[in-house]
């Protein structure tokens, strides 16, 4: 049996462990200008290709360009899909979420990758 008291050294900082440093661990990434407004995108990972020239584009430009093409009319609204889809839907009843799918729309061609994706997915690696 030891005669020091249990929770003594658990008190505080740990010792003798590693301080968390200061500088994020997140990798530093380019950020290339948006296509659409012009503005840098920050965050790469969450931009789309865009359909003409495969540049990259805000997730927030890529909507209201879609919504300017989809045309949404009263009670519909445009969402994302995924794998670069659009879609105005109709919501039909919100308690059940279920949606109905007016016009859709194919923002990024799947069979192209764009050389600033194959950037990202060679920093993953």
């Amino acid at each position: 049996m030891s005669t020091k008291p249990k929770n003594r050294d658990r008190r505080g900082r740990r010792r003798g462990g590693s301080r968390r440093s200061e500088q994020t661990k997140r990798p530093i990434r380019p950020t290339p200008p948006c296509i659409a407004c012009g503005e840098d995108i920050n965050d790469i990972t969450s931009a789309l290709a865009d359909p003409r020239d495969g540049g990259p584009v805000h997730f927030e430009c890529a909507i209201k360009a879609a919504e300017a093409e989809l045309k949404p009319v009263e009670g519909e609204t445009v969402i994302y899909l995924g794998k670069g889809g659009f879609a105005a839907v109709e919501s039909k009843s919100y308690q059940q979420r279920k949606l109905k799918i007016i016009r859709r729309m194919d923002w990024e061609k799947l069979d192209e990758v764009s050389s600033w994706r194959k950037d990202l997915r060679t920093e993953l690696r």
